[in-house]
């Protein structure tokens, strides 16, 4: 107990002297007090005018918000919790001491879950702070009441956060690759939207099943709420009784925390608390290129014949410098092809756009002509989004490594030390990383 204390509490101090923490809760606050103050902001404030703004209906619709696009906040938390060790190689320090599973997973898990629930907590604050802005429509804000924003907090985002945190956490402790944290978060984002586009548009009729299997809680909540009144909605909270339609939100609840329980029961199993496991794929890597290198040795070399070396000519000129521009593009548009998650994000943009382009030639269940205003709506929505993804939350993995590549690989002395100016440092990066982020969405027109 005394270590997980110990790493629970290293955690803890690491997140809070993280910037990234607080952007986190003021971006939540922020999106929070603007569903309320603003009067066409919000999945709330920008439908019926009769909603009360900071009803327990409305906070937990917009809680529900949060969970969904948050879902790469969360893989961002607990996944870089249990790779920091094995990007910083201090894991092999770490395992020649005796420490338990509990201490070591346990720990790394519990700060990263109380760094999230803290950085997510600003929506409670966010809408407090909302209902005394001077121009908000106080005609639609009620006096504040503490269980009106902790029920739908902790029914529906703490739980979310407990069951995909758990699953993200499993997934980078037994991958132990950075590119699989984000990519799981942003996989999850758009199969998730790809499956609300696929059940909006087929209207089903089935309202139990897919309540219980919604992972988010959007179908969830429009189902259990679908019949409520105004004066329902402005009062009622969506509770864990099983009376509630049929007891789905118990039940969804119940299955989505047990699938984290399981997922924590699976790295608790899987994970080896060795160095010599952990490390006996790459050691096999380092035996079979040493052997390479001895082999390489071993092999007659040729005497090199003495020639006269040509005399160069140092010219830094434009066409120098376009010379250099086009070949760090290269370069750098090479590595990001070469990338597994770029290759990803594409097949998931490709399959978000067939998706939006099939269901967007049908109209009140009737077919028609996939017109060009029909196809836009369909794609410009996914590539918007796509671009946002890209750029903001998948950096580390695709367009970041072209920008740190030099860094990472221990060069950083030979470009600083040739004649190249500020433009043909940058601009190669910046370029291609434009060029390689709307290429897949073009890619899915």
């Amino acid at each position: 107990m005394p270590l997980f204390w110990e790493f629970f509490t290293f955690e803890l101090r690491f997140r809070f002297k993280s910037l990234s923490t607080y952007m986190y809760f003021l971006g939540w606050t922020i999106f929070s007090f603007l569903c309320v103050a603003s009067e066409s902001f919000g999945p709330i404030g920008s439908g019926n005018g009769k909603i009360v703004l900071n009803s327990a209906y409305a906070n937990a619709f917009d809680n529900i918000f949060a969970g969904l696009f948050g879902i790469i906040v969360i893989a961002a938390i607990f996944g870089t919790s249990i790779l920091r060790d094995f990007q910083r190689d201090t894991y092999q320090i770490l395992f020649t001491q005796p420490i338990s599973k509990f201490a070591y997973l346990g720990g790394r898990w519990a700060g990263s879950f109380v760094t999230t629930v803290f950085a997510f907590s600003g929506m409670m604050l966010g809408t407090f702070l909302g209902t005394f802005a001077p121009w908000a429509d106080h005609t639609r804000i009620v006096p504040n009441h503490l269980w009106a924003y902790l029920q739908p907090f902790f029914s529906i985002l703490v739980v979310q956060i407990f069951f995909i945190g758990s699953a993200f956490f499993a997934v980078a402790a037994l991958t132990r690759k950075i590119f699989i944290v984000y990519l799981q978060g942003v996989a999850l984002f758009m199969i998730y939207l790809i499956g609300i586009t696929v059940f909006v548009a087929t209207r089903s009729l089935e309202r139990f099943w897919s309540s219980i299997f919604d992972p988010i809680g959007l179908i969830l909540f429009n189902n259990v709420t679908r019949y409520w009144t105004v004066i329902e909605k402005n009062t009622l909270y969506v509770t864990l009784s099983p009376a509630l339609f049929h007891g789905v939100f118990l039940y969804n609840r119940l299955l989505w925390m047990s699938v984290g329980l399981v997922a924590l029961g699976t790295v608790w199993a899987l994970f080896p608390m060795s160095v010599e496991a952990l490390t006996a794929r790459s050691q096999g890597r380092r035996a079979a290129k040493a052997k390479e290198q001895e082999l390489a040795e071993a092999a007659p070399v040729r005497t090199p014949v003495g020639a006269g070396l040509p005399v160069v000519h140092q010219a830094f000129t434009s066409a120098t410098t376009f010379a250099q521009y086009l070949s760090l593009s290269r370069l750098r548009m090479r590595n990001i092809f070469r990338d597994i998650p770029f290759w990803a994000l594409v097949a998931l943009i490709v399959a978000f756009g067939i998706n939006n382009g099939y269901f967007a030639g049908r109209i009140a269940e009737q077919n028609v002509w996939p017109v060009t205003y029909l196809m836009v709506q369909a794609v410009e929505g996914s590539a918007l989004l796509f671009l946002l993804l890209w750029r903001g939350f998948f950096r580390r993995s695709c367009s970041g490594a072209s920008v740190t590549l030099i860094s990472t690989a221990f060069m950083t002395l030979c470009p600083c030390a040739s004649p190249r100016t500020g433009f043909r440092a940058s601009r190669p990066s910046l370029w291609s990383n434009s060029f390689c982020s709307r290429s897949p969405c073009s890619s899915a027109l």
